[in-house]
């Protein structure tokens, strides 16, 4: 009876983990990826022409026992004359009876293709810990041995890779987050394929239409691809008012419908909310999903004052 148990959470566990786009994806979900690049491809960072700070956190399904929580920082600035970048970045990722932490640093060189087109070349290295903790699930049974040592812990080196083209107006990028695959429970015979850590890849584009003196038109997409998994995408159609104001919603098909606002409350701080509305199997039970998001950037850095938010 109490393996039969155990096998029911670990299930569910499973599911919890893997739900999450439905994808087995390790990687963290944002709604608001646009404005937080660097945490996704490392050769965004520096291509704003300043020392910029993002600090985000995301509640996934509120109202559901054991949903994803994400809590991101990063910052990356430009450096040896605007033509290289460095970034750093550090994410805690909890789920159910799973911590993940990420820290990364990112390195990032530009080649000006022409008089408009830049492109980015970026790696980033750093470390992932993984964190199983069943001995800390609620149980009938408190004394079941099998949960209460069933405790993983690991650290687990990992780089990536990404290339980002960019213009005035529109931008183009594929990362790797993820280069070194492994399996991070291989020694423990009770887990599956959840504990996997599987390589990602990451397509992005944005373009931005010009409507009249006071608006723009943003339509951007990212695709997130595992292997052995299904697609992952994120359809977004954003307007901006007057170089301030951010608004507009994402499609992630077959999982959400989201809501997105950004502000530019002043010349270096931005604010952004976005709430998502689940359209799965999980859509009955909870309450949607919430992220908050500030940036703050120093203009000093630039060699010319920003007057509007950039575009991307």
């Amino acid at each position: 009876m109490r393996t039969y148990i155990k096998h029911i959470l670990v299930g569910l566990s499973g599911f919890l983990l893997t739900s999450n786009l439905a994808f087995s994806q390790q990687e963290p979900q944002y709604t608001q990826y646009m404005f937080n690049t660097v945490s996704v491809n490392p050769a965004y960072a520096g291509t704003t022409n300043a020392l910029n700070f993002v600090a985000l956190s995301r509640m996934q399904w509120v109202g559901l026992k054991g949903a994803p929580v994400t809590h991101t920082f990063s910052m990356h600035t430009p450096i040896n004359g605007k033509k290289a970048g460095v970034g750093l970045s550090v994410i805690s990722d909890k789920i159910g009876p799973v911590n993940n932490f990420y820290l990364s640093a990112s390195y990032s060189y530009r080649v000006p293709l022409n008089e408009k087109v830049t492109l980015s070349l970026g790696l980033k290295g750093g470390i992932y810990n993984y964190y199983v903790g069943l001995n800390r699930l609620s149980i009938i049974e408190n004394n079941d041995v099998a949960f209460n040592q069933n405790e993983t812990k690991k650290f687990h080196p990992n780089l990536g890779l990404g290339a980002y083209f960019y213009a005035d107006r529109w931008y183009a990028g594929l990362a790797i987050p993820t280069l070194i695959q492994s399996d991070l429970n291989k020694d423990n015979v009770n887990t599956n394929k959840v504990s996997e850590l599987k390589r990602h890849y990451f397509l992005m584009a944005g373009y931005v239409f010009p409507i009249n003196s006071d608006w723009d038109f943003k339509p951007s997409f990212i695709e997130k691809v595992v292997t052995g998994s299904p697609l992952s995408t994120d359809l977004t159609a954003q307007f901006l008012y007057r170089k301030a104001y951010w608004m507009g919603a994402t499609y992630r098909i077959g999982d959400a419908l989201a809501f997105l606002f950004e502000a530019q409350v002043s010349e270096q701080i931005t604010i952004g909310y976005s709430y998502d509305i689940t359209t799965s199997k999980l859509a009955g039970h909870n309450r949607g999903s919430h992220e908050i998001l500030l940036s703050y950037s120093f203009e000093k850095l630039t060699a010319k004052k920003i007057k509007s938010p950039r575009y991307f």
